[in-house]
């Protein structure tokens, strides 16, 4: 292992290839792709807990957030690209071995699944109110319409390319526009006639404080399993703008976009401010439109969860099925069902399994929720973490320690918010 780790961690090498398109992506299309990981409907919850919270502390807690998921997706595209690896799978065996490797795949992979199929869920719930409202159809079938709805998305995963998602995803985010700005009118309109909602302090408590954390770094996490492949498909003139990119979007365009939507939803309702802030708008008809073209962003969304929730799960079968597993990780392997299910069937199983799952749990009770956000926040803040100071430690005398401080810091904070996590349940 040491011997493997004997250049310096700065050395910058080229991604070695996972049979996915190379060269063809920009900085533009990495930003979109990176911002619709992140934003989606949980958008709607954030108002809730910034009332909770109370918006002072939440906006302090949404900065320190903010920064441990810049210094993570850092951390994951110079380990990526010192080790010459291009996946979140490939890495992680890279460093911690077969069973090490084998644990912490399974957990991302249960992450990512559970994201799947909670987006499965918001189309279930969405898209048939939608279909009916707007085009008169009734006794519309729910897991019907999203079967539809997924051959489209199964369609746009086949292209084997993050950049030829970037349709999709400014699609993803042009979607929440209509919500973000209905929301934003009703705040700034004149509401004299109506009496004032009871000012956010009066729901302020730990136990708000508890709660927000885990769903501000549910908002911000997303972006971490795709990340790699996302850099590994720059172009090379391109290969350095990764870094600024992730800067922009995640210190950048989420906090601002977060904090507006939540100060514009308190504004309008203060303590009483709903954790589903759609329900609210009863009669308003840009709201109406909101609810249905969410569920169009969720399903614009699923290729970015469902492209690397398949990698994950090829990278595990070659980790479980090969005796003599390559150090990428992404190309050992050759049996014919192996082959078969990372050529064919895999991502509609995979896609397909979550919808009838979603189908079978009316609703994702809080629980899941919860459990699901845990586990996040380990894969995404904590793993990144351990996975730096692990080469660190091989390497101490060639990498700087200021990245080794960062890291240490990424894994405090999301052991932080499990803990907070954890207390909430009992709280």
């Amino acid at each position: 292992m040491k011997k493997e780790m004997q250049r310096p961690l700065l050395q910058e090498e080229r991604p070695r290839s996972n049979g996915k398109k190379a060269g063809s992506g920009t900085p533009l299309s990495t930003a979109l792709n990176l911002a619709a990981s992140s934003m989606g409907t949980g958008l709607l919850t954030l108002p809730h807990a910034f009332a909770c919270c109370g918006p002072a502390l939440c906006i302090l807690l949404l900065g320190v957030l903010a920064v441990t998921t810049d210094v993570t997706l850092i951390l994951l595209i110079r380990l990526g690209r010192h080790l010459g690896v291009s996946t979140f799978g490939s890495l992680m065996q890279r460093l911690f071995g077969k069973n090490g490797s084998g644990c912490f795949q399974l957990m991302l992979i249960s992450v990512l699944f559970l994201a799947l199929t909670a987006m499965q869920r918001v189309v279930l719930d969405l898209l048939p109110i939608f279909m009916e409202a707007m085009c008169g159809f009734s006794h519309v079938s729910p897991l019907g319409l999203s079967m539809i709805v997924n051959v489209f998305v199964l369609a746009a995963c086949f292209s084997g390319s993050y950049h030829a998602l970037r349709f999709t995803s400014g699609a993803a985010l042009l979607c929440l526009l209509p919500f973000m700005v209905a929301l934003g009118q009703d705040a700034l309109a004149d509401r004299s006639e109506k009496p004032p909602p009871r000012p956010a302090a009066e729901a302020a408590s730990m136990q708000g404080f508890l709660m927000a954390s885990p769903i501000l770094a549910s908002a911000l996490a997303g972006g971490h399993f795709s990340v790699m492949e996302m850099a590994a498909e720059l172009k090379p003139e391109h290969r350095e703008s990764i870094y600024g990119v992730i800067h922009v979007v995640f210190l950048g365009v989420l906090p601002v976009c977060y904090v507006l939507v939540s100060l514009a939803g308190i504004s309008l309702f203060g303590a009483d401010t709903p954790e589903d802030i759609l329900v609210e708008f009863q009669g308003n008809s840009i709201m109406e439109l909101a609810r249905g073209v969410l569920s169009f962003t969720n399903a614009l969304r699923m290729p970015l969860i469902l492209m690397p929730l398949h990698s994950l799960v090829c990278d595990t079968m070659v980790l479980f099925t090969s005796r003599d597993v390559k150090a990428s990780g992404s190309n050992g392997g050759s049996s014919p069902l192996l082959n078969l299910w990372r050529n064919i069937a895999g991502m509609p199983i995979l896609l397909f399994g979550a919808a009838c799952l979603a189908q079978w749990l009316s609703t994702l009770s809080s629980i899941l929720g919860l459990l699901g956000g845990t586990c996040g926040v380990l894969g995404c803040f904590c793993i990144p973490g351990a996975m730096y100071l692990w080469v660190w430690r091989a390497e101490r005398r060639s990498i700087s320690s200021n990245y080794a401080v960062l890291a240490a810091f990424a894994i405090l904070v999301g052991f932080a918010v499990v803990v907070s996590c954890c207390l909430s349940w009992i709280w």
